[in-house]
């Protein structure tokens, strides 16, 4: 690395040498902060929903078909108070139809369908908190769905600004669709493979 920049510097003054009176210039700057703080988001049930088999027959041909509705909790523990955000992850990008969560695809390449939690209640350490998202980590809105691109966070109710808090729940209810099946070969079976990774952002 220490050669490569060498050369790359000896380079630039080499061709800039004809310019010296005319010199400019730019700075990069890095910075952060390195907290003590850590925190565990941790799903009930393990975060695994098992839908077991489903009939193609059952199906709706024009329409997308809710096939299950499952509660789940996120717990956030963390070692002291903290902001954060929780940023969900789609495993299978680009099979989910609409800006939710794949469920994989068919072995034709069709996309099978979508899943997403809605966001039922939330706390901040045992007290009433809105669940709150953002696309840029800057401006927040109130929200009622967890989505890839969006992270979560919660503030007090009424408000939009995300608040320390030590525990964080989030009562959520899994919503899963199989996309309309005259769209689908579903000649043998298709594994259903809806897979979403809640990481934390401090």
């Amino acid at each position: 690395m220490k050669k490569y920049f060498v050369a790359l510097t000896t380079t630039a003054l080499i061709s800039a040498a004809p310019f010296a009176l005319a010199a400019s210039s730019t700075n990069l700057t890095v910075t952060g902060l390195i907290t003590p703080v850590a925190c565990t988001p941790t799903f009930s049930g393990g975060g695994v929903i098992d839908l077991g088999k489903i009939s193609s027959k059952d199906l709706n041909q024009t329409s997308n078909t809710l096939v299950s509705t499952d509660p789940l909790t996120l717990t956030v523990n963390c070692s002291a108070p903290a902001t954060f955000a929780i940023n969900p992850i789609d495993n299978n990008p680009g099979t989910a139809i609409g800006d939710l969560f794949g469920l994989g695809l068919t072995d034709d390449g069709e996309k099978l369908g979508f899943f997403y939690p809605k966001i039922l209640r939330a706390t901040a350490d045992a007290s009433p908190a809105d669940p709150i998202e953002s696309d840029d980590g800057i401006t927040w809105a109130k929200a009622d769905i967890a989505q890839p691109g969006y992270r979560l966070s919660v503030a007090t109710p009424g408000d939009t600004d995300p608040i320390d808090a030590t525990v964080v729940t989030m009562d959520l209810e899994v919503e899963t669709y199989i996309a309309r099946a005259d769209g689908l070969t579903l000649d043998n079976e298709v594994n259903i493979d809806g897979s979403a990774t809640f990481e934390i952002i401090y």
